[in-house]
């Protein structure tokens, strides 16, 4: 079992009633901008999970978000995880032989405004668990000049 993760990009993220979010203006895998590089986007979101096994805790997760023409991540948020006493409770209410492992979930979101873009590229979610030197990606959009 190892961790993985996914985002959502979008233009905003709504709370709704009731604990539910609504992503405005999703995109699929490309972003094609009619304007030129640099450009700057009003309000850019990214929603994004991490799951971990219940049997690998989590101590603490750093989200990192790089952009094209940024050598360094333009963003480095941590992000809260529940306490490792409750991680462990989890683990051990549940019954020894189901079928399924359980995950632990840590989700959040980052907002920009405004977000500047300098170049044409890919932009990065990624994330670093437990303060280890590796990151874990969780998806990245394309940033390309629309066709003329």
């Amino acid at each position: 079992m190892r961790r993985y993760g996914y985002s959502i990009f979008c233009d905003d993220i709504r709370s709704e009633a009731g604990g539910k979010l609504s992503f405005i203006g999703c995109y699929n895998a490309v972003m094609m901008t009619a304007q030129k590089f640099p450009l700057v986007l009003s309000k850019f979101c990214i929603h994004f999970h991490v799951f971990s096994p219940a049997t690998q805790p989590y101590t603490s997760v750093t989200a990192r978000c790089y952009v094209p023409g940024e050598p360094e991540p333009i963003a480095e948020e941590p992000i809260e995880v529940p306490g490792l006493l409750d991680q462990q409770n989890l683990l051990d209410r549940l019954p020894k032989d189901i079928a399924v492992p359980p995950y632990i979930v840590v989700a959040s979101s980052l907002v920009f405004s405004p977000l500047e873009i300098r170049e044409p590229g890919l932009i990065n979610i990624r994330v670093v668990i437990n303060g280890g030197p590796d990151e874990l990606h969780l998806g990245s959009l394309q940033v390309v000049p629309a066709s003329t």
